[in-house]
């Protein structure tokens, strides 16, 4: 999808635009959320303006971390960003290790939409965290694309790691930070905000932080009504029975799921 849209002549031909994060626009769009947050987690905390903060996102093919990135470019107060995945892992490795390496294959998970091989906004990462050096980061893409691997430099992924951390999370953490949200907190969320939470207590800790540590706070990513079978995996079908009955599940979702189905 990304080659396509890079062959300009072929998208003019064929009208082709999408809006998966390899669009810029998706990513630039994205900006007004972590400014928005980190101005609630001023709000709910009294930080002054400029106190930093930490931020934790469920990370698939990355364009909402790239946000991140460019926004802590800009200036937002951001001390780290934790990218949150499951155990489709390449990110995970990339940030500890250096090793953006292909998997041989793809699990399947309860957190599928963010289950990718090859993340295609790890290119813009690195084109930022370089310094928009273009002919360095297109050798990187290159040799990752011909051999299905490239290692960063030791020098290179100490700057990522001065920026990023990573989380790696299985379903069944997933499913015991989804489980926990609800019972303690009363909040339902869906599976990859999970993976987000459960990434956030593995990285910080399950207690208060101390008044030393920068607030962390995570960016959720949808409604738990679209992952019937993951939320009811974590809860069991009586628990999402219930909230599907309740006032608490979208009415535009409700109607969606009432209409009639027809073929095309």
């Amino acid at each position: 999808l990304k080659r396509m849209a890079a062959d300009r002549a072929f998208a003019a031909r064929h009208g082709l635009c999408g809006i998966n994060s390899y669009n810029i626009g998706r990513p630039l769009a994205q900006l007004a959320h972590y400014f928005w947050t980190y101005l609630r987690v001023l709000d709910r905390t009294g930080l002054e303006l400029g106190a930093p903060i930490d931020l934790a996102v469920p990370a698939g093919a990355l364009g909402n971390l790239a946000a991140g990135f460019m926004a802590k470019r800009m200036g937002l107060p951001v001390r780290k960003l934790l990218a949150a995945v499951n155990a489709n892992d390449i990110t995970h490795r990339t940030i500890a290790r250096g090793e953006f390496h292909r998997s041989e294959r793809m699990e399947k998970t309860l957190s599928d939409a963010i289950n990718i091989q090859v993340p295609y906004n790890m290119e813009r990462i690195f084109y930022y965290l370089s310094g928009e050096n273009a002919a360095l980061v297109a050798s990187w893409m290159s040799e990752a694309e011909r051999a299905g691997r490239v290692t960063l430099p030791a020098p290179w992924l100490s700057r990522l790691q001065e920026v990023f951390d990573s989380r790696r999370i299985d379903d069944a953490a997933m499913c015991a930070a989804l489980r926990k949200a609800a019972d303690v907190h009363g909040y339902l969320m869906d599976p990859h905000t999970a993976v987000g939470l459960a990434a956030v207590v593995a990285w910080r800790g399950d207690t208060p932080l101390p008044a030393s540590s920068p607030p962390v706070a995570l960016l959720a990513t949808a409604s738990p009504c679209k992952f019937e079978a993951s939320v009811t995996a974590a809860l069991g079908s009586e628990r999402w029975a219930a909230y599907a009955a309740s006032a608490d599940f979208p009415a535009a979702a409700r109607a969606l799921l009432a209409a009639s189905e027809r073929p095309f």
